[in-house]
């Protein structure tokens, strides 16, 4: 639909433009507007569905670690899950999983789930990528998973097409900690726990700073899973047929 008005206010513009060229260039403008919304807003459901939370009872959430793995932080965040007996999934590049399969061995082995994050993790261009490298950035990813997270979620009309294709998940997230910003990991999890609530999907990250600041993001994390344990939750990795999108639906009746 948003498509099919941006050809139409193309043609539009084209037909009126040299006799009323202020209307030709605001429906322009309003189609230009439209695709850039869905596309660089993150989470946005107009493209396709995004999976923003998960429906369970019971005082759960769904931590994701992203930009790993990483073989300064990612021991140790294994080790403050396991210490917290914590489930993760890990949003890996596949660059950094090839470069430290270690690693990637390490999150397998204790029991946590990982899924595709791209290859290069491009966050500055995957958003205006063309149909081919967008397939490029899934596909060279030497892994399976059933989950894909854009880099900073950001995504334009080809990715939801070629991620069915390959039966990939598009995952975004309720509650993130701006810990790639931030530079207090009190305030990350202070953050985090301000939007806690059963069914949400927790976003931190791994591999920054890890040679200026190599303490900040798992200290984030042991922070934010001492106040989840604090307050009775569960870090828990729910089944597909739990996952819902901003609307609240099932992952496959969104539109």
């Amino acid at each position: 639909m948003i498509l099919g008005f941006a050809l139409v206010a193309a043609l539009f513009f084209l037909a009126v433009f040299f006799f009323h060229p202020w209307l030709a260039l605001g429906a322009l403008f309003l189609s230009h507007l439209l695709i850039l919304y869905p596309t660089l807003l993150a989470n946005c459901q107009w493209w396709g569905p995004v999976v923003t939370h998960f429906e369970t009872p019971r005082r759960e959430v769904w931590l994701t670690l992203d930009d790993g793995p990483d073989p300064i932080h990612t021991p140790r965040m294994l080790e403050l899950l396991r210490r917290a007996g914590a489930q993760a999934t890990f949003f890996v590049v596949g660059q950094r999983a090839t470069k430290f399969p270690a690693e990637m061995g390490a999150i397998r082995a204790a029991g946590h789930e990982i899924a595709n994050h791209t290859f290069s993790h491009p966050s500055g261009t995957f958003w205006c990528l063309p149909p081919g490298r967008i397939a490029t950035e899934i596909d060279r990813c030497d892994f399976s998973a059933r989950y894909f997270r854009a880099p900073a979620g950001l995504k334009n009309f080809f990715v939801h097409p070629a991620l069915a294709r390959r039966n990939l998940q598009p995952i975004g997230w309720t509650v993130r900690g701006f810990d790639t910003v931030s530079r207090d990991p009190a305030a990350v999890a202070a953050r985090i726990m301000q939007g806690v609530k059963p069914g949400v999907i927790l976003l931190l990250h791994e591999g920054h700073r890890t040679a200026t600041d190599p303490d900040f993001h798992p200290c984030c994390l042991e922070l934010v899973l001492l106040a989840l344990t604090k307050a009775n939750y569960r870090c828990v990795l729910p089944g597909p047929d739990q996952l819902r999108s901003r609307a609240g639906e099932k992952r496959r009746g969104d539109c």
